[in-house]
């Protein structure tokens, strides 16, 4: 792999925040607190748009999102489905006019 050599130039904050990288991560150079940064930045945005897309995904299939119930339906279940079950029951429990 072939090496890039860059030259930046640095606000106070941005040098702060650097120096600050480097005693975190056990005094290491400024090549290898930069590198852990980039590495951590590129990691971090393809997680979002990995997420994102996934996401995307479940919408498109209709799977996720396609449903339209109480919102606290996954912790309230069996409450529903008892109420649901007791409606069902009573009405074949009417009789028919």
């Amino acid at each position: 792999m072939r090496e890039t050599r860059i030259t930046a130039r640095l606000d106070e904050q941005t040098a702060e925040d650097l120096q600050f990288l480097r005693q975190s991560l056990g005094e290491v150079s400024i090549t290898q607190a930069l590198k852990h940064a980039v590495r951590s930045a590129a990691r971090e945005i393809r997680d979002r748009q990995r997420a994102r897309r996934q996401k995307q995904l479940w919408r498109n299939s209709g799977f996720a999102g396609g449903f339209s119930g109480p919102e606290d339906l996954s912790a309230n279940y069996k409450y529903y489905l008892a109420e649901r079950l007791e409606e069902k029951h009573a009405a074949k429990e009417r009789p028919d006019r």
